[in-house]
């Protein structure tokens, strides 16, 4: 029985090898089996550059090349433009959010003017993150953190659009009003410094033309970060201030 039971772990041991030496040698198969065909690619493309082509067939293709070149370049154009056509146009949503935001203040206390005002908002995010869905189809490189936040930020727009009249929302309007004014012109100092170093790393080369977000930090952004950090720092230390001393007016 002892000696059944050292050859079946003899036996065992071996089989666990043989499977381990056979699942490597389906691995280096499949490697050399695509080295095999990239030899072949390359050979194939070789002999078809070495093909001789008569004088024709030879303007032939290098006005295609000549025609392939231009379009490319018209495309990239193309991209670019878009791309500052979406900022700008998320630019232009943003001011008018912020002009109905300055006349519920200075208006008296409709509700219909605030609910107005947060429709704005909700309809802002809404067509941000739907025309963010279509451009990342259509090649561009958004990030899906930054998709993620503007869906976020739609849900809590609806919250404060169906927050019902009454003692609560009156002790909390003004502060709101303010918020959004000033992190409104916020975002907009933002969008300045952000396509401002886009068009620098664009014409560096050092960014994809689609992309719309920066990751990474370069010492020249110094420069115009500089101008921008003390309006963040308030904005965080305002946002701070509305979570500690209005805070219990939500509960």
């Amino acid at each position: 029985m002892d000696d059944f039971n050292k050859d079946l772990e003899t036996f065992t041991l071996d089989f666990e090898r043989a499977e381990k030496e056979q699942l490597e040698y389906l691995r280096l198969y499949r490697q050399m089996t695509q080295k095999q065909e990239n030899c072949q690619i390359r050979k194939d493309f070789k002999s078809l550059q070495e093909t001789n082509l008569n004088e024709e067939n030879k303007k032939i293709l290098t006005e295609k090349k000549a025609n392939i070149d231009h379009f490319s370049s018209k495309l990239i154009e193309m991209q670019r433009n878009f791309q500052l056509e979406r900022m700008g146009f998320i630019c232009l949503q943003f001011l008018v959010i912020l002009a109905f935001f300055v006349l519920a203040y200075i208006l008296p206390p409709f509700r219909i003017v605030d609910a107005l005002c947060n429709f704005l908002l909700v309809w802002y995010y809404c067509t941000l993150t739907i025309r963010e869905s279509i451009l990342r189809l259509n090649g561009s490189r958004i990030k899906g953190w930054w998709v993620l936040h503007h869906y976020i930020s739609c849900v809590l727009c609806g919250i404060t659009l169906t927050w019902r009249d009454g003692e609560c929302y009156d002790q909390i309007r003004h502060v709101f009003i303010y918020f959004v004014c000033y992190i409104g012109s916020v975002q907009i100092i933002q969008y300045k410094y952000q396509t401002g170093c886009l068009r620098r790393l664009h014409a560096l080369g050092q960014r994809h033309c689609m992309d719309v977000t920066l990751e990474g930090f370069s010492s020249w952004m110094f420069k115009g970060l500089t101008f921008l950090l003390p309006f963040l720092i308030i904005g965080y230390a305002f946002k701070a201030i509305i979570v500690l001393v209005n805070g219990k007016f939500l509960y």
